[in-house]
């Protein structure tokens, strides 16, 4: 499976082949861009504070993992990732996609991993696959992270079976 995910994009053309990833997020802020995004069936977006629509937050199943995404601003990322953190852990989010800040960000909490591809007006997104998530800027790798979501799931609900033992012996 390989997801692409972009935001902040701003009305620059999406200069990209979508036919290359199964399914496409755009994180909001994507002004007259959005029209290249319905060029894909498996595409969602959310609305951004610069564009006009309710859409404000998305959340889909897929292959067993549970995948937010929102633009960010109601949940105000640019001073704290509390707010955002929160509503991915009360939604049961394995992973939380977000945008408006322009910065790349990944980081795991609460076993949920939290990706901002940064800003796709200044050329960035990520790539998401079975084995690793890249960062790029202009089709060029940045940096990328070797992730194996079956480690991932297998972790979790072997923290949660010994949080169980742990709670019987007690």
């Amino acid at each position: 499976m390989k997801i692409l995910v972009l935001s902040d994009s701003h009305s620059r053309m999406l200069d990209i082949d979508f036919n290359k990833y199964d399914y496409v997020f755009h994180c909001g802020d994507f002004g007259s861009s959005k029209s290249d995004l319905m060029r894909n069936n498996n595409t969602y977006y959310v609305c951004g504070n610069c564009d006009f629509g309710n859409n404000k937050e998305v959340f889909i199943n897929i292959n067993n993992k549970n995948i937010f995404m929102t633009h960010g601003d109601l949940y105000h990322v640019k001073s704290h990732m509390n707010s955002l953190i929160y509503k991915a852990i009360e939604l049961k989010s394995n992973i939380c996609l977000f945008g408006h800040t322009h910065e790349l960000t990944l980081f795991e909490r609460d076993n949920i991993l939290f990706i901002n591809p940064g800003a796709y007006i200044d050329g960035y997104y990520a790539i998401i696959d079975d084995n690793k998530i890249s960062f790029y800027r202009y089709n060029n790798l940045i940096k990328e992270y070797n992730y194996k979501w079956w480690f991932f799931w297998l972790r979790f609900h072997y923290l949660r079976y010994y949080n169980l033992i742990f709670l019987i012996h007690q």
